[in-house]
């Protein structure tokens, strides 16, 4: 059960991709320079992320000590510019709809890899016949959706 109301919590806070996908097109458009366009995207989250973070922590934020954080924990931002910015840049072209049928097709067909694999720690989920099955018809999904 509270698994189920977890993927809720996750499906209805997705409901503002498709706007921030129409938003920061538009903006690419208005700029014209999709780099820029990404640019004032993360720095509105940024701005937003550092009121929330001052709001909710008491005091500023320290760094823990003897802390060994492994390098590559820190570049989950660069993956944010990849998404972002390929969204903004097609989404005006192909419309919401059909950019974020294929993101998320894309998203869950490198998750099973890496669940099947344990990449970077996660528990291990071998790949299985529902589980491509599920693939296969966010797949069919997908060029149902872009077809008009």
């Amino acid at each position: 059960m509270r698994d189920l109301l977890l993927m809720l919590v996750a499906s209805m806070a997705a409901f503002v991709i498709p706007f921030q996908a129409i938003v920061n097109g538009r903006l690419g458009i208005a700029l014209n320079n999709p780099l820029f366009a990404a640019f004032f995207s993360f720095l509105g989250g940024t701005v937003a992320l550092s009121i929330l973070l001052l709001v909710t922590t008491p005091g500023i934020p320290s760094w823990p000590q003897d802390a060994t954080i492994p390098w590559y924990l820190f570049i989950g931002g660069l993956f944010g510019v990849v998404f972002v910015t390929t969204v903004l840049v097609v989404t005006p072209k192909i419309g919401p709809a059909n950019v974020l049928a294929a993101t998320v097709v894309g998203q869950l067909f490198m998750a099973i890899i890496i669940d099947h694999f344990g990449i970077l720690g996660v528990p291990v989920i071998p790949v299985s016949l529902p589980r491509v099955l599920g693939c296969l018809m966010l797949l069919g999904g997908l060029l149902l959706i872009q077809s008009r």
